[in-house]
């Protein structure tokens, strides 16, 4: 599932959003993207939005195009629209255990597949100050050594990120950051810093706090 930060120039106010999935392309390589606030009650856009009422809001049943695993989700205005307009929309398969395309199912309803849909349960609280999203992108690692590692992220947050590379990099290391990375793009750079090391089963685990 891929978030992204959205920023409202006028008020200041930035907050997470969930991308659900993509209109048509607009120009080049350009297109347009249905996505929704993580937070539902933001104020960013400075509008107060009344949520529909549960009957009001559009269930249907759709399927992984991976796995073919249906379930019956109650969806959002977004989520509703992009599948209106492409078919398809993104979001998170646990039997596959990762973001998938879904499209409308027209397997017999089942009690399994209406359990499937039911929203998870919210956690009771948040272990960090900002929270951090699960997120796989590229990223460029250099440090003051000239070492440079394509690496990718394992989640990222406002103030820092976590990323996994088979290079050996120091707690305390000063480290700058590329991110998102494209091989036809000038590399912009954030200094940070390595907070902390982990050994995984993919490589080393480390995390990295902007500094400012």
């Amino acid at each position: 599932m891929i978030f992204v930060l959205v920023k409202n120039l006028e008020n200041g106010i930035e907050e997470e959003f969930r991308v659900v999935g993509g209109f048509q392309q607009v120009f080049g390589e350009r297109r347009e993207w249905g996505v929704e606030a993580v937070n539902r009650s933001s104020g960013i856009w400075g509008v107060e939005f009344t949520t529909p009422s549960e009957g009001v809001q559009p269930k249907v049943l759709i399927e992984c195009a991976a796995c073919k695993r249906a379930a019956q989700s109650t969806l959002s205005t977004i989520e509703y629209d992009v599948l209106l307009a492409t078919g398809l929309i993104s979001r998170h398969c646990d039997r596959c255990n990762e973001t998938t395309r879904w499209r409308p199912s027209e397997q017999p309803l089942t009690a399994e597949m209406i359990m499937a849909g039911a929203p998870p349960a919210t956690p009771s609280g948040e272990r960090r100050k900002t929270r951090r999203l699960k997120l796989t992108m590229r990223l460029r690692v250099r440090n003051n050594w000239g070492v440079v590692e394509i690496a990718q992220t394992r989640d990222v947050s406002k103030t820092g990120l976590c990323f996994v590379s088979t290079q050996r990099f120091e707690v305390g290391d000063d480290v700058f950051i590329t991110l998102p990375y494209a091989n036809n793009q000038a590399p912009v750079e954030t200094k940070a810093r390595i907070a902390w090391s982990a050994e995984g089963t993919a490589g080393r685990f480390y995390g990295v706090k902007y500094v400012t």
